[in-house]
């Protein structure tokens, strides 16, 4: 994420944080997200999970009771004060927040699983975050990111901080083969029904992308 990319989104989320679970168009998409990934992952209980751009948490508050442990990462920290407040409320006491720009401050790891919901889009560079995020993945590790398809610009309009007008979900399977991840599959998660910059209604589709690494690297046996 370059710096204005990056300044721009820490500055609108702070502003925004204390209202942003009140819209019920993102409630329904982290219900989406959220759903998505625990069909596709079906966790154990036992996982050490990350989420990158956790926001308030209306992924990880859904996620945690079914994971081991979850390090919440995000840049805003007017977001993580919500999630705090949010875990403590729930009792969720296995959820960690940290203040964070991965692209300058990538935690240490190992993670059996890291997931997002809608911020691949407000990355710059996402190919090479996905390759740091391998780095910091466990043989055998998995990763779930979920964000937009391409779209015409209206989902956003001219909001600051993003980076891109969603993706083609071909191109992050590449991607994600790219950092090394193997078993890659797409398919769709959810689909976002609201009106656009444009004043029309739209269906913004959302897919869900999972892979894992390699269990074993090159040469072990």
């Amino acid at each position: 994420m370059n710096d204005t990319v990056s300044e721009a989104n820490v500055s609108r989320f702070n502003a925004i944080a204390d209202s942003w679970d009140d819209n019920p168009i993102r409630t329904a998409l982290a219900r989406g997200v959220a759903g998505a990934i625990l069909e596709r992952i079906a966790p154990t209980g036992e996982e050490r999970a990350m989420e990158f751009g956790a926001g308030t948490g209306l992924v990880t508050a859904l996620l945690a009771p079914r994971l081991g442990r979850v390090l919440a990462v995000d840049s805003a920290g007017g977001m993580l004060d919500v999630l705090r407040d949010k875990a403590a409320g729930l009792g969720l006491d296995n959820i960690e927040v940290r203040e964070a720009d991965l692209s300058r401050d990538m935690p240490a790891g190992p993670f059996d699983l890291v997931f997002s919901s809608m911020t691949l889009h407000h990355i710059q560079d996402v190919a090479g975050l996905l390759a740091r995020l391998a780095g910091v993945l466990a043989p055998g590790g998995r990763i779930a990111v979920a964000d937009l398809e391409t779209e015409d610009g209206t989902f956003h309009g001219d909001t600051p901080g993003v980076a891109h007008q969603g993706f083609d979900p071909a191109v992050v399977a590449e991607w994600l083969a790219g950092a090394g991840f193997e078993e890659v599959q797409v398919a769709p998660a959810h689909v976002v029904h609201k009106t656009g910059a444009d004043d029309a209604a739209h269906d913004y589709p959302v897919f869900l992308a999972t892979a894992r690494l390699p269990r074993k690297g090159v040469g072990d046996k």
